[in-house]
């Protein structure tokens, strides 16, 4: 089963989304799943100060290929603690999103630790973002190793400074997977693959910021084999994160 484990809904604003129209709705984002073979998606909306999960989650409810995942901020109310319960409970969303760097807050900071406990206590994978200067590798190890039962997807594995920083972080910490998001370099890919293991790194495209194609094209260049390619493609994301076929 191929899933990819970061695909946008919504309306996205500003130079880099122009190619794609600004607007992606569900429609648009099945039939590019379609053209790649795409069987389920990790769904989240387009990153805001506060993201309208709720919205994202009505424009994927009744499209079962799609799975809904909250984006928070833990400067909003509650440190965003009660948005990610209704999220859960009363929307339906799988997982949490963390963006210290658009949502200015340091990846192991307090701030994190409140959604990360939420998380733990709902059962929920969270990937966050990394790369940049308030959500580097090591920052990330930080936190989940404070929760080593919740499965922490380093999003862009450290991309693009910080990726032997990344792999050598997930070397440490059993509960940090890497995602190919954005990163494009097949040798990086290939890194990834023989120090953390195959199981441990989860195929992405990012859509609308990136694209399937070229982050497929990506894995395949690495030649790392079909077993891992699989592993990679979506047979991981599905175990971590309960997604049946």
């Amino acid at each position: 089963m191929r899933i990819d484990c970061e695909m946008h809904i919504g309306r996205h604003e500003g130079d880099l989304f122009d190619w794609v129209g600004r607007d992606v709705s569900a429609v648009r984002l099945l039939e590019l799943m379609d053209e790649y073979q795409i069987d389920k998606c990790i769904v989240l909306p387009p990153t805001a100060e506060y993201a309208d999960n709720k919205a994202l989650a009505a424009a994927a409810n009744g499209h079962p290929r799609m799975v809904p995942v909250a984006l928070v901020n833990p400067n909003g109310p509650g440190g965003g603690v009660p948005e990610l319960e209704r999220a859960v409970n009363e929307w339906g969303m799988k997982g949490l999103k963390l963006h210290p760097q658009r949502h200015g807050y340091e990846a192991d900071s307090k701030a994190a630790n409140r959604l990360m406990q939420a998380a733990e206590r709902l059962d929920l994978t969270v990937s966050i973002h990394s790369g940049d200067r308030c959500c580097l590798p090591w920052q990330i190890g930080h936190l989940a190793r404070r929760f080593p039962s919740v499965p922490v997807v380093m999003n862009h594995m450290g991309f693009r400074y910080y990726v032997e920083g990344a792999i050598n972080v997930a070397l440490e910490t059993p509960n940090i997977y890497l995602d190919t998001v954005l990163v494009s370099m097949p040798g990086y890919l290939k890194m990834a693959v023989d120090k953390v293991g195959a199981e441990r790194v989860i195929y992405g495209s990012d859509f609308p910021v990136g694209h399937p194609s070229s982050m497929i094209a990506a894995i395949k260049a690495a030649n790392i084999g079909a077993e891992a390619e699989a592993l990679i493609m979506g047979d991981n994301l599905a175990r971590i994160m309960k997604i049946p076929a």
